[in-house]
């Protein structure tokens, strides 16, 4: 059966049949180079979905969906319910595509020095957002992603914590500083390196950000969550930020969540999914890495992002 489900994608995304609708666009990002042979990547092709009735100049939440590896961004943002929701709660989503010629899996490139240090394909997204916001206007903007765009998304929220009002990650590795490590290490083991040593200098707080974890994940080891968790909190302490924990539910529940408070609101969210592995559960399936069966993780993401603030009176 998942073969008709992903042919079911298939023919969702090639030929259109949902409630709204997708721009398909292109952002040219000058001097940005990766150690992808001897080519220099300049192009990038993202999708930007509006639902049904809402028009261009009729301002709404933006939702920055970033796939993992082996994945494409449409496919990925229909396979995990992210534009049924977005038809639902009348808000658009920003889906950028990694190119092969980047990565041959698709992969965000979040390990290189570039990215770490805030620019790389930092610097693609954010020219994307900058694009987008030129086609439609724009309210508040968040961001999700899983496994490497769940990393991406991470590097996001610590290096432009203004540019984002939430984050939201799910099976991420955490950051590893400015020297390159073996990207492979650090998803199965984690790092060995203190959160002072991963942010640098760094002395603002992040945004608002979920960390989402399987404790079944064969491939992002659930102790990188624990060190992405220690480097937001670290974040929040440079920044002058005092948060109080806050154990929302029971550690034997199915989803444990732990919610890091301070008067404004929860800044810091861990979301553990017991028996959940290396797959986004709950929405339609039918692309790799995304399953129908199992805990509705696009509604966990939709929570945190309620709660933060995201959409507002919607």
């Amino acid at each position: 059966m998942q073969w008709l489900r992903r042919l079911r994608t298939f023919i969702f995304i090639r030929l259109g049949l949902w409630r709204g609708r997708w721009r398909r666009a292109q952002v040219e990002v000058g001097g940005v180079r990766f150690f992808a042979g001897a080519f220099e990547v300049r192009f990038w092709r993202y999708g930007l979905y509006s639902p049904g009735g809402l028009r261009d100049d009729v301002p709404a939440p933006l939702i920055l969906v970033l796939h993992g590896c082996k994945q494409r961004a449409l496919n990925f943002a229909f396979a995990t319910g992210w534009t049924g929701f977005a038809d639902r709660a009348s808000v658009r989503l920003l889906c950028p595509d990694q190119r092969r010629i980047a990565n041959l899996f698709r992969c965000w490139n979040w390990f290189h020095p570039l990215a770490q240090g805030g620019r790389g394909e930092l610097d693609v997204i954010t020219a994307m957002l900058d694009d987008a916001a030129k086609h439609v206007r724009i309210e508040t903007v968040a961001a999700v992603g899983m496994s490497a765009g769940g990393a991406l998304a991470a590097l996001l929220a610590f290096h432009h914590p203004a540019r984002f009002r939430a984050v939201v990650t799910v099976a991420a590795p955490p950051l590893i500083g400015m020297n390159m490590q073996n990207p492979q290490s650090v998803m199965e083991r984690g790092l060995a390196m203190s959160p002072l040593i991963a942010l640098g200098a760094r002395h603002d707080a992040c945004a608002r950000l979920a960390i989402v974890q399987g404790t079944s994940d064969d491939v992002v080891n659930p102790r990188c969550a624990q060190q992405l968790l220690a480097q937001a909190v670290e974040s929040q302490r440079r920044a002058g930020v005092h948060e109080d924990k806050v154990e929302v539910t029971p550690e034997t529940a199915e989803v444990a969540v732990t919610d890091f408070r301070t008067q404004a609101g929860t800044v810091l969210r861990s979301i553990l999914v017991r028996g959940l592995g290396h797959v986004w559960t709950g929405g339609p399936g039918g692309h790799p890495y995304c399953e129908r069966k199992g805990t509705p993780l696009t509604a966990l993401c939709v929570q945190f992002l309620r709660d933060a603030g995201v959409f507002g009176g919607r």
